[in-house]
């Protein structure tokens, strides 16, 4: 598991994704509102690592108070992968629960789960 602040695997991949979904929304302004929009809009997928999303997931499905602590944002992140992970197992339950966890973050998420102070670094950042 990646240490707390370490850089993801496809950290640039997901600012790539983010510029293209705020610069999409037409207007160029570095509002709050403008931004939440951004942040708001479906990705390709859920900006975590399986590995550990698997981790996060068999606490949470031990102890569901094991996420209380975690940021608003990434917490709502968990419960939204946790359903889609949910759906897959029922469909799949032969499958190993990786598996269903693979399909679940892959399968898209409905938001970059980001506060906007974040997205709003990611943004301006390099430019």
């Amino acid at each position: 598991m990646k240490k707390k602040g370490s850089k993801c695997d496809f950290h640039d991949e997901r600012n790539a994704e983010l510029r293209s979904a705020f610069f999409n929304q037409g207007v160029y302004s570095t509002s709050d509102d403008v931004l939440r929009r951004a942040i708001k809009t479906p990705t390709s997928r859920f900006w975590v690592d399986p590995d550990r999303a698997r981790d996060v997931i068999s606490r949470y499905e031990k102890n569901p108070s094991s996420i209380s602590g975690m940021h608003p944002e990434r917490r709502r992140m968990y419960l939204a992968l946790f359903e889609k992970y949910q759906h897959f197992r029922r469909q799949y339950p032969s499958d190993p629960k990786i598996k269903a966890i693979s399909m679940a973050i892959y399968s898209g998420a409905p938001e970059f789960f980001l506060a906007t102070p974040t997205a709003r670094q990611i943004i301006y950042s390099n430019y």
